[in-house]
């Protein structure tokens, strides 16, 4: 008897973990499936688009990277004032070398980098090879290299993080919690260098021509694709994570006794694709006119690597700590986005 009831309670156990998974990969999968669809409508995946940022030549994905940010704080800070979904900030990446911020800033150069080298971020190379961009497909080669490393490894890289209160935690990884001011000041501020940035962009910058769509929809399309995702999944967006999923995959189905991975962000990453390509299949003269441009197979190899190790090491690229990251105010974000662009740019006038 007892026999039959532990049997029945492990077969219940089995069936509500299924209806959790399937849930899960539902709704991570649409979550992706509209930021997909978002980032290939804003343009602002062009191989062209984000080379000439670097170069200074066209300051497109700036605006779109902007106002998306921008409209992620408002977002979340709305959901996480009515309690809806908390937010939790970025916490720093600490190789353990010379600061607690120390991987965000190395990582963020190396994703730099490695976007100038391929004109493509983790999450736009996705919605490169939905768009045909043949360098997409050698960037996410060197992408997948680089999480398969980088899970072998990790642990190797990262130092031992110090116990902190929850409370003590999330006042010292936020701006407002590092300047003593109240959330509110701190959104309103960010709204306004944001809202500057993007007016200077504009009035200052190249005009863009040959874009159909006005960066700044497609920055608020993207701002709507994070509160989606925030509704259905109850985190924010953030692609990086996929590679270093994949990578960990590799290698618990070798047996290197790892624990099985959670696949939410290969759920999300798989919805990124699909969405993207659904987008291209109703929109063609898109994808074409974007897929213009692409970067030699080793370059695109070599940059992917470089780009995607250097997001594991800082904990995000730029959608996890330029959107997400940055709206939420998190220190380590603004470090590692920071160090994105210096890294850019950098190599830019170098290569």
């Amino acid at each position: 008897m007892v026999s039959q009831d532990l049997q029945d309670a492990v077969v219940v156990k089995s069936e509500v973990g299924d209806c959790v998974m399937s849930q899960t990969l539902l709704t991570s999968s649409l979550a992706g499936a509209i930021f997909g669809a978002a980032l290939s409508a804003s343009g602002v995946f062009s191989p062209s688009v984000i080379i000439a940022q670097m170069q200074f030549t066209n300051f497109h994905m700036l605006k779109v990277f902007m106002t998306a940010s921008a409209s992620s704080a408002l977002i979340m800070y709305i959901l996480d004032r009515i309690g809806s979904v908390p937010t939790k900030p970025k916490t720093p990446s600490s190789l353990g070398l010379f600061s607690n911020y120390d991987g965000n800033l190395i990582g963020g150069l190396m994703i730099g980098l490695g976007m100038t080298l391929t004109g493509a971020c983790p999450g736009t190379v996705l919605v490169q090879v939905a768009a045909g961009v043949s360098s997409g497909y050698y960037v996410l080669l060197g992408g997948v290299l680089a999480g398969i490393v980088y899970a072998r490894y990790s642990r190797l890289l990262r130092s031992t993080p110090t116990t902190q209160s929850p409370t003590q935690a999330r006042e010292e990884l936020t701006v407002q919690g590092k300047l003593g001011i109240h959330s509110r000041t701190a959104v309103l501020s960010y709204e306004a260098m944001c809202a500057t940035c993007i007016y200077l962009a504009t009035t200052l910058g190249p005009k863009d021509k040959s874009l159909s769509l006005n960066p700044t929809i497609g920055g608020a399309l993207i701002g709507a694709a994070q509160a989606s995702t925030l509704m259905l999944t109850g985190s924010p967006v953030g692609v990086s994570g996929a590679y270093g999923v994949l990578g960990e995959y590799f290698w618990f189905l070798n047996g290197q006794n790892k624990p099985r991975p959670r696949p939410n962000s290969l759920y999300f990453a798989f919805g990124l694709l699909s969405g993207s390509t659904l987008f291209f299949r109703s929109s063609p003269i898109i994808a074409s006119e974007q897929a213009s441009m692409a970067v030699s197979a080793m370059r695109a190899i070599l940059g992917g690597f470089i780009m995607v190790f250097g997001a594991r090491i800082a904990g995000g690229c730029t959608s996890g700590h330029g959107i997400s990251g940055m709206s939420m105010l998190s220190v380590a974000s603004f470090v590692s986005v920071a160090a994105m662009f210096a890294g850019g740019m950098g190599s830019a006038l170098v290569l």
